[in-house]
């Protein structure tokens, strides 16, 4: 299942919690983001590899490695989300991941990263 990002993906915690872990705009690092949810799209059921992910539940972000320093410009309120495929709908952490901030605020997920689906009722690891 690939999840999109949608209107209704409350994106605005993603900024939030960038923003709380000192991550600026124009800046890159490898991180981990805890506690995104995975929903079946229902909109789009004639194809159910499609899914809708959330950033409603997540935790806060922990920053692994700096690869570019920021502006302190503001960090812009597009998300796109890039390379994430997941089994199934859930809970997943997604670790190691690539974040950039500079245009979108971009999650890619390359082969440095590990989608690991959370047991159900585990709490955010770094709430």
């Amino acid at each position: 299942m690939e999840p999109r990002v949608m209107a209704h993906s409350q994106t605005y915690r993603l900024r939030e919690r960038m923003t709380a872990a000192a991550i600026g705009h124009g800046q890159e690092v490898r991180a981990d983001l805890t506690g995104i949810r995975v929903t079946a799209d229902w909109r789009n059921a004639p194809d159910p590899n499609v899914g809708a992910i959330f950033f409603c539940t997540m935790g806060s972000i922990r920053v692994r490695e700096v690869l570019a320093p920021g502006d302190g410009r503001s960090l812009p309120s597009e998300v796109v989300l890039e390379g994430l495929i997941v089994p199934e709908p859930g809970t997943y952490d997604i670790l190691n991941a690539v974040v950039h901030s500079n245009g979108a605020l971009r999650v890619q997920v390359d082969s440095a990263t590990q989608v690991v689906q959370r047991a159900r009722g585990r709490p955010n690891v770094w709430v």
